[in-house]
């Protein structure tokens, strides 16, 4: 069984305390390996991923005063292949590099009072599932049987992988040849991103005890079939921002990110806890990546308060992400719109930043849509319901590599307030504001340095902070393009920062 004990400080004999462990770089290799640099509050669970693929994990010991821990892994050569590879691959944790060496304690020898944590049982133990259920959000990019047969047999033999699209979410299922490898994928895996900062993978133990594949092709594959072989792909890591990785950068639509990426971690035999995503996928033949679309361009926006929402709030709300073409609420459902934007690629940007926020006091879903586009009315009957925005001059992402295209971030009480004349004092836009909400928590102009030194501040942009996102989104629908005396038209978007300072 799959499983480590936690131990209190005091609980190893011989060891009163942290005190008294001693390590050095030049330390016996033994099954022990002492952790150092650990992020405050980490887990057990978090600790005993970074050895999981090397081996078993048999005992952790949490030194939580000093973010130390001392981990016992089944024998001295799995300890010494995980010491081995962190020298030269840092060990994340929560986006905090750790360092991993050899303890001189021999074992960890459990007290009476040592509490077990079963880990494999919280997800299948010994005689548990076997199978996973894999569902990805943010799904920007294609993911195909290759990619995910290379991130999982990491951890273990995959036998069959099958693929589906449910309620317009890709779904897999994947079958490991035991349940110790289907728990230690799940313990690494959940959570994590198969591209930079998209495609994430949320990973549940599935009921079912085997898969049943009938044929094999794109979207099933059962690997225990002689003829399977003709179909399998390798995908092998390459270090992104040298050598080869002009490769896939040049493929359209292809985030690449510096450094090493936790696919090729997991190839290396790390765990990809902590990175920037399973980034910078290459292969022998990287026409099956497929192709390399967004999905859909139309969102289904649903819980809505049908009481003040209007095409127009919407289409100022969602274009802080993309340029909305055209916004529709439904005739006979008004708390539910379709929202569609140039691209699929600004859909999903929009998706990931606006889904379960509150907006007019009721929390919003943003799901992908299995529309392609939005239809005008063919007559009347909800014409006020349907508009077409495809010629405003309020996108924001018309020009090609658009310096907004750098500032997208997600909602907070804070807002960036930019294109406002030399005339207007900080006054005046404080009573613009305290019209939508309450109070102004705090103000600020952004100046340039060199202007700041010399006494000549440019105040055509500054911050403002509100109570709440949720004002703040109100107080961006509402101000967005308003209009000054001297014809100037105030441009409004959310702020780096959620507070002003």
């Amino acid at each position: 069984m799959f499983f480590y004990q936690r131990l209190a400080e005091d609980q190893i004999p011989g060891v009163s305390g942290a005190k008294k462990i001693k390590v050095s770089d030049n330390a016996t290799p033994s099954r022990v390996l002492h952790v150092r640099s650990l992020p405050t509050a980490t887990t057990e669970f978090e600790v005993a991923a970074l050895s999981a693929p090397f081996g078993r994990v048999t005992n952790i010991m949490l030194l939580r005063q000093r973010n130390q821990a001392l981990m016992e892994l089944e024998d001295e050569a799995v300890a010494a292949s995980c010491c081995n590879y962190y020298k030269y691959t840092p060990a994340m944790i929560r986006g905090q590099a750790v360092q991993i060496q050899h303890s001189r304690h021999a074992e960890l020898v459990l007290s009476p009072t040592a509490t077990n944590l079963v880990v494999a049982g919280a997800v299948g133990g010994v005689d548990g599932p076997n199978v996973l259920h894999i569902m990805v959000d943010n799904m920007i990019y294609p993911v195909t049987l290759d990619v995910l047969h290379t991130i999982f047999s990491k951890y273990g033999t995959v036998l069959r992988i099958i693929t589906f699209t449910k309620n317009s979410q890709f779904q897999a299922l994947v079958e490991l040849a035991d349940s110790q490898a289907a728990s230690t994928a799940k313990l690494a895996l959940d959570g994590q991103n198969i591209y930079d900062r998209c495609c994430t993978m949320r990973i549940d133990s599935s009921k079912l005890a085997t898969l049943t594949v009938n044929s094999n092709n794109d979207r099933q594959r059962d690997y225990t079939k002689p003829d399977v072989s003709d179909h399998v792909t390798t995908v092998r890591p390459m270090l992104l921002g040298g050598g080869a990785a002009g490769t896939i950068a040049g493929l359209s639509g292809i985030p690449t990110s510096a450094g090493m990426t936790a696919l090729q971690n997991l190839m290396a035999g790390g765990t990809g806890l902590g990175g920037t995503g399973l980034a910078g996928l290459a292969s022998t033949n990287l026409s099956t990546l497929g192709g390399m679309g967004a999905g859909s361009p139309v969102l289904l926006v649903s819980n809505l308060n049908e009481e003040v929402i209007t095409p127009q709030a919407l289409f100022i709300l969602f274009g802080v992400y993309g340029d909305v073409q055209r916004v529709k609420i439904l005739f006979n459902k008004k708390d539910t719109a379709l929202v569609q934007f140039a691209s699929g690629q600004q859909a999903q940007t929009a998706q990931r930043h606006l889904h379960r926020v509150t907006f007019y006091n009721k929390i919003m879903h943003v799901t992908t849509s299995k529309h392609t586009t939005v239809a005008m009315p063919k007559d009347d009957q909800d014409a006020s319901l349907t508009k077409d925005f495809s010629d405003s001059v309020l996108h924001r992402y018309k020009q090609p590599g658009s310096h907004n295209l750098q500032n997208i971030y997600s909602p907070s009480p804070s807002l960036h307030l930019s294109n406002v004349p030399a005339s207007v004092d900080q006054d005046e836009l404080e009573k613009l504001f305290l019209m939508v909400a309450p109070s102004i928590v705090a103000f600020k102009w952004i100046t340039n340095q060199r202007q700041e030194e010399e006494g000549k501040s440019d105040r055509r942009m500054a911050l403002i902070q509100l109570p709440s996102a949720e004002l703040a989104i109100q107080s961006l629908v509402a101000l967005h393009n308003h209009k000054f005396e001297d014809k100037r038209y105030l441009r409004v978007s959310f702020a780096k920062n959620a507070t002003v300072q």
